[in-house]
């Protein structure tokens, strides 16, 4: 569930570039519309365009959210926030 929301974000990231998404959303678009490059009546064969692009688009996703996901899940790792310190200004230099 975690990566789906990471590909949400991904495709409204502003820093990602348009064509990057579009290999995402082209195949969705395929697979979601009604038309087939192979019309089902033809041997029955129909369902497995879209099944050649259902391997494609997990494929195509998986690769260009993979550093995305990864990128963000460890963004803040290196912030260490809410330390108490204070300064010896006795040390000499």
């Amino acid at each position: 569930m975690g990566r789906i929301l990471y590909i949400i974000k991904f495709l409204f990231d502003k820093n990602i570039p348009i064509r990057e998404k579009w290999w995402v959303i082209i195949p969705l678009i395929y697979i979601l519309s009604p038309a087939d490059l192979i019309p089902f009546p033809i041997l029955g064969l129909g369902i497995v365009d879209d099944l050649v692009m259902l391997g494609f688009l997990l494929t195509i996703v998986y690769d260009k959210t993979k550093k995305y996901y990864f990128d963000k899940r460890h963004e803040d790792k290196d912030i260490i926030e809410n330390v108490e310190y204070e300064i010896d200004e006795d040390e000499e230099k």
